[in-house]
């Protein structure tokens, strides 16, 4: 992974969101493996800060990415979940709600085609979100901190 950059953290956070959308669209294979494509989402895309702070070619410093993660709900939900996937229970939390977690799915079954499709639910401070548009709001936020900075090719 040495000498690859920050770009690389962010193409696999968009992998992971296409992974995220064929979750939810159907695929083949059972809920284990939807589920491992949730806290792969958050995990990867909680890192890209790390990332952008860590390459020096980005001018960007960890702080920055801090900034935009605590004004950013959609974000704050992804480092809850990242963080709680990561260490099994959220002992510093940036919505507030130590106990954010994936509190259910749905899942359809689409016979005939072997396709089962996914839809998860985030529980946080009383509300809950769809996965999938947290994911994706949290790309659009990042997206337009790295457009405003220059950083991703029009």
């Amino acid at each position: 992974m040495l000498g690859h950059g920050w770009k690389m953290q962010w193409n696999r956070v968009l992998r992971r969101l296409d992974d995220l959308r064929t979750v939810y669209a159907g695929r083949e294979g059972g809920t284990d493996s939807a589920v491992d494509a949730v806290p792969s989402f958050f995990e990867a895309i909680h890192h890209l800060k790390d990332w952008l702070g860590n390459d020096s070619s980005s001018g960007m410093t960890k702080a920055e990415g801090d900034s935009l993660i605590n004004g950013s709900r959609h974000l704050q939900l992804c480092a809850d979940l990242a963080n709680g996937s990561k260490h099994l229970t959220l002992t510093s939390s940036r919505t507030g709600d130590p106990s954010t977690t994936i509190g259910r799915n749905d899942v359809n079954i689409n016979l005939g085609t072997g396709n089962v499709s996914h839809r998860f639910y985030v529980q946080s401070a009383g509300a809950e979100y769809d996965v999938l548009q947290i994911a994706e709001a949290a790309v659009d936020d990042w997206r337009v901190f790295l457009n405003a900075r220059g950083l991703l090719d029009a």
